[in-house]
């Protein structure tokens, strides 16, 4: 790459970084304008609490992670949903017993349907209580309401069946999102101003050196793009996580067996397990009749071989031994031989 075009290139890169530094700072004063101006739009509305509230330095509506728990249900649009430009992400969870599960079930559905939202995901457990206790079904569904219209379904579902527990939960990915925002737009005229170069070029190493840069950004770009999509939806769309629970039948048809019938039926079944229990056992062991044979056979022959190599050592040891103690006898005679030839020198 020439000299000229080095430069260039090492300009626009201190641009482009000069430019990131400067939008994510004005996104922060821009935001905290936004906030005190806010502040002072709200002010003569507040009571002494809120007043107390503004002097502590927080912003209770667009807090950062925000949970509501109660058993008795809230009131889920007092706020703009979108909290004064702010992006908020909010999650709701409901537990709910019915006698009408059924029922209360498809309402749900026909009514998410009806705001411009969608099922999630659904999922059902056990089975429809027949006889007097029998255990009821569980049901947990997951949607997908547009948050211009979720306080709507969440009044729904409030006076559907009985609530047990309901929890609001929200998250503020402001700062996230402009942030993202901001890397995006500074990506977008880099790459520009990189096919303008591209087009004065001639020079074959700086071409490819050139669309190598232009496909990193692109790739940059697109994975901007990509989040910023994920958090438009989860901000325009709320999740709602709504379990159903049926109550236990209380009042019914009772058992059509008595408790002796009952446990004469549970023995007869106990003692027809044991004998399927036995048949197939027996029915296992005989088809494994050929392999044990064939277990057999190895395992006597390794006996034999076993048997065999410790008679050799045996018989070995001993011949050893026999060795050794003629050699002793042999050396004893030799001592007495040539002490006697001493003693008659002597």
């Amino acid at each position: 790459m020439t000299k000229r075009l080095k430069i260039t290139v090492c300009a626009m890169l201190a641009l482009a970084l000069l430019c990131v530094l400067c939008g994510c700072a004005a996104s922060q004063s821009s935001m905290k304008a936004q906030t005190e101006e806010s502040y002072a739009y709200d002010t003569a509305d507040w009571s002494p609490s809120e007043a107390k509230t503004q002097e502590s330095g927080y912003d209770e509506a667009p807090a950062a992670a925000e949970t509501q728990t109660t058993a008795d249900g809230f009131d889920a649009g007092e706020a703009d949903p979108n909290y004064g430009n702010h992006k908020i992400i909010t999650t709701y969870t409901f537990d709910m017993q019915t006698d009408e599960f059924d029922t209360h079930f498809n309402q749900l559905q026909d009514k998410a349907a009806q705001l411009g939202g969608y099922i999630q995901s659904s999922s059902i457990s056990g089975t429809k209580p027949v006889t007097y206790s029998d255990d009821g079904r569980t049901a947990n569904l997951t949607f997908r309401i547009p948050t211009a219209r979720v306080k709507e379904f969440v009044d729904f579902t409030q006076g559907t069946g009985e609530i047990t527990y309901s929890n609001c939960e929200t998250e503020d990915i402001t700062l996230n999102y402009f942030d993202t925002e901001t890397r995006l737009g500074v990506l977008r005229d880099q790459l520009d101003r990189l096919k303008e170069i591209l087009k004065t070029t001639s020079n074959m190493e700086d071409m490819v050196e050139l669309e190598q840069a232009i496909s990193e950004t692109t790739l940059e770009i697109e994975q901007y793009t990509t989040q910023l999509r994920r958090y438009d939806d989860l901000v325009d769309y709320t999740t709602v996580y709504v379990n159903i629970h049926e109550n236990r039948l209380a009042k019914g048809p009772a058992a059509k067996e008595s408790m002796g019938e009952r446990m004469s039926t549970g023995i007869a079944e106990s003692f027809a397990a044991v004998g399927v229990f036995l048949e197939n056992a027996l029915v296992a062991i005989v088809c494994a009749i050929p392999a044990l044979l064939v277990i057999a056979v190895l395992a006597a022959v390794i006996v034999l071989i076993v048997k065999l190599i410790k008679k050799g050592k045996a018989k070995n040891a001993a011949k050893r031994e026999a060795k050794a103690r003629e050699r002793r006898e042999r050396m004893e005679k030799l001592s007495a031989s040539k002490k006697e030839d001493t003693e008659k020198k002597e």
